[in-house]
């Protein structure tokens, strides 16, 4: 019996064009550098006008005490706490990180209440909603978000990835295209989409999406991977072969390189005890 090979799932933002991969390290959507992997964030800094199409700009309104866009004090509270909440995360302190997660969303909401505006708060509680698997919350509060601004890119791609978790195909679908067509040179956007795809079995779209996503960004490891498994699966051991070699590495820390090496070595083995053509017209 063939075993189904496991793609490299979907990415939470790790900025407003970077993601992480789902393995739940989860990052913030924020006005600065939001929490990346292993990154300190960096919080609410003075109002800038926004530089990536679909963004909101920093808050116009300002504090006078703290010469901060109203609602950052809060705001970047919340910030800290969910970096926070990943350490302990990573430190296998789940019961911490769920607290503070908590106090998170609490100052994300105050936040909010002081600036009722500010999209980055309210696109954080659904990131908050999303890292402890409340995806019903998740999508609640990013559908908000979109209220206040609905080309909000980190925003959509939080929807997205609720959704997909929560089942929801269709709908993971048809908000990933939305991304796309406001952000088509964000190739992880396509690699998200193939990942749900791919997932949901169906294949021939999700080989597309994946095939978009190398155009726009050759050489994509993950993506490289991911089509090494859709082949695999498919029983095109070659195909497959050559897509694992692609993504293969062995450098310290690189899970999917590796991975890809143990396809690799695993498709050699298969190859070399198929039984060859000759073989079958002996029996």
């Amino acid at each position: 019996m063939s075993v189904l090979r496991q793609n490299h799932s979907l990415k939470l933002p790790l900025n407003n064009t970077e993601l992480l991969s789902l393995l739940l390290a989860v990052s913030l959507c924020s006005i600065a550098i939001p929490i990346a992997h292993a990154e300190p964030a960096k919080t609410m800094p003075a109002a800038k006008p926004a530089t990536q199409a679909g963004q909101s700009a920093t808050p116009t309104n300002m504090d006078s005490a703290t010469g901060l866009p109203t609602g950052a004090v809060e705001y970047n509270k919340g910030v800290e706490l969910f970096q926070i909440a990943q350490i302990q995360s990573e430190k296998g302190n789940v019961n911490g990180q769920k607290q503070l997660l908590k106090e998170a969303i609490n100052h994300f909401e105050a936040a909010l209440k002081q600036n009722p505006k500010l999209v980055e708060a309210q696109s954080n509680i659904g990131f908050a909603h999303l890292t402890l698997h409340q995806y019903h919350k998740a999508i609640e509060s990013f559908q908000r978000a979109l209220e206040i601004n609905p080309k909000h890119l980190n925003t959509l791609n939080g929807l997205s990835t609720a959704y997909a978790f929560d089942g929801k195909i269709d709908e993971a679908i048809k908000t990933f295209n939305q991304l796309t067509t406001l952000d088509p040179g964000n190739s992880q956007y396509f690699f998200n989409k193939g990942s749900v795809l791919q997932r949901a079995g169906r294949i021939d779209e999700a080989r597309a999406a994946y095939e978009q996503s190398l155009k726009i960004q050759p050489g994509d490891q993950r993506t490289l991977f991911n089509l090494g498994t859709l082949y695999e699966n498919q029983g095109k051991l070659d195909i497959a072969r050559n897509y694992y070699q692609k993504a293969k590495g062995v450098e310290i820390g690189n899970t999917i390189g590796l991975e890809a090496i143990q396809r690799i070595e695993a498709i050699d083995a298969a190859l070399k005890n198929s039984p060859k053509p000759s073989d079958n017209q002996k029996k």
